[in-house]
C-alpha cells in the first residue's frame, strides 16, 4: 500500500472515494489500485471498482456500494485505500480531512434524519443526548483502535500526538478542493472533473440549516466539544 486515506464522517471522504473509483474506471490509475473499506448492514465491507462494471460516477459512490456489498472482496493489492475502516497499523502515507465542528456536526445530523438514526429531531437536543468530541472518540477508537474510558482530554492528547507523528496531511475539508489538487498531483492523475457524493440537498434533505444556528447554541457547542474544536484549531491552518 502506498496511501492510506482514513475517513472520518462528513469530511468529504465520500467524494474523494467516488473520484478516485472515476480515475481508475477510466485508467488513469492502474487496474486494481484503489479500496474502499466501509461499513453497511453492520458488517466491514470492501469497494473495488475493477469488480463493478456497472460503475457510474455520475451516482453517489454509495450507490456503488449498495450494489455491490454481497460480493464485497477483501482479496487483493491495492495501492490506495480510503474509507472509514482504515486505521493506524497500515502502511503507507497516511492522509486525512477534518471540518470545522459545528459544521461537521449539522452535516452528521442531516444526514443522519435521512436515516431516522438521529436522536431527536430537534437539533439541540440530539446534540445534548450525544458524547461530544466526535472528531477525538472516532479517530481514537477507528483509526487508533483503542476503546479504554480514559478522561476525555488524555483522548484527545492522543489522538493529537497521532495526527502530528502518524499523517503525511491533515486537511481541512471546507477547503477540500484545495486539498483535491494536492492529493491529485501526488497520485499523478488529472484534478477535472470534481466529483461530488453524498450532497445535502441533493442526496439528503437538510433539516438543520447552520445559517439559522443561533449564537448560544454556537457557544455552548464549542465548550461541549471543546477537543474537537482544539484538533481543528490546531491542525487546519491555511494551506
Amino acid at each position: 500500500m502506498e496511501y492510506c486515506f482514513h475517513h472520518i464522517p462528513k469530511t468529504a471522504g465520500s467524494s474523494l472515494q467516488l473520484r478516485l473509483a472515476h480515475r481508475e474506471s477510466i485508467g488513469q490509475l492502474p487496474s486494481g489500485s484503489t479500496l474502499v473499506v466501509y461499513p453497511l448492514y453492520d458488517a466491514v465491507r470492501f469497494y473495488r471498482v475493477s469488480e463493478d462494471p456497472d460503475f457510474d460516477s455520475d451516482q453517489p459512490i454509495k450507490s456503488a456500494f449498495l450494489r455491490t456489498y454481497k460480493r464485497s472482496n477483501p482479496v487483493g493489492n491495492a495501492s490506495i485505500v480510503c474509507g472509514h475502516y482504515t486505521n493506524i497499523s497500515q502502511p503507507g502515507i497516511h492522509i486525512t480531512w477534518l471540518r470545522h465542528p459545528l459544521a461537521r456536526d449539522v452535516s452528521h445530523f442531516n444526514y443522519d434524519c435521512k436515516y431516522g438514526h438521529e436522536l431527536s429531531k430537534d437539533f439541540a437536543t440530539h446534540f445534548s443526548m450525544m458524547s461530544g468530541n466526535f472528531i477525538v472518540l472516532w479517530l481514537y477508537g477507528r483509526y487508533i483502535g483503542r476503546h479504554d474510558s480514559i478522561p476525555m482530554e488524555n483522548r484527545y492528547q492522543t489522538v493529537r500526538k497521532v495526527l502530528k507523528e502518524k499523517f503525511f496531511r491533515v486537511y481541512d475539508s471546507d477547503r477540500f478542493e484545495e486539498s483535491w489538487n494536492e492529493v491529485a498531483e501526488m497520485l499523478k492523475i488529472d484534478p477535472e472533473p470534481r466529483l461530488s457524493s453524498n450532497r445535502a440537498d441533493k442526496d439528503y434533505q437538510t433539516v438543520q440549516k447552520f445559517s439559522e444556528i443561533t449564537d448560544e447554541f454556537k457557544t455552548w457547542h464549542q465548550s461541549y466539544n471543546r477537543f474537537d474544536y482544539l484538533l481543528y484549531e490546531e491542525f487546519c491552518k491555511p494551506l
